[in-house]
């Protein structure tokens, strides 16, 4: 049978292959040891060139926060659309556009940002809102109950309301 390929019964190989670990431990050994002085040596660093910038970051007073509340209505009224039409009367593909946003009740900067963004919004739909059925009847999804399970949204000629805050919400924004 043949010897195996790297068999080296004399062990030269080895022997060149310690001295090399040896040369390499010494100069990781002698590298860590100068880093170690550095870091004790307890020199002071220098000074930032940068001059310190004070920021001029107030708290808000009534005034200012009202003021505030007003610029973000009209920057809302200049940016949403330029007709009154409701949102199904607008032709699509036109320069008219239609911003829809979907709402998640169960997140919680959900309302926050909807309270900011009402009056840019035309269609929301609520993450609840499904078709599940074949029939295609809505179907909603309440999320409190666990397991979730369907509910119909219409039920006996009136609407299933799910979220209690956002509808009384936009009634009172008028948008």
């Amino acid at each position: 049978m043949a010897q195996p390929v790297f068999y080296d019964p004399r062990r030269a190989r080895w022997k060149r292959l310690r001295t090399l670990f040896d040369i390499a431990g010494i100069v990781v050994g002698t590298v860590v040891i100068v880093f170690i002085y550095a870091a004790l040596r307890s020199e002071p660093l220098q000074k930032p060139f940068l001059e310190f910038q004070k920021h001029p970051y107030h708290a808000l007073k009534e005034t200012e926060k009202e003021k505030a509340a007003e610029k973000r209505k009209q920057i809302a009224r200049r940016t949403h659309r330029r007709t009154t039409l409701s949102p199904s009367q607008v032709q699509l593909n036109t320069d008219e556009g239609i911003r829809a946003a979907f709402y998640d009740p169960s997140d919680a900067a959900g309302f926050s940002s909807l309270r900011e963004y009402a009056r840019q919004i035309d269609l929301l739909y609520p993450e609840w809102l499904h078709v599940l059925s074949n029939d295609g009847r809505l179907k909603g999804i309440d999320e409190q109950i666990l397991p979730p399970r369907p509910f119909g949204v219409i039920q006996n000629g009136s609407v299933h309301s799910v979220d209690d805050k956002v509808m009384p919400f936009l009634k009172s924004e008028d948008t």
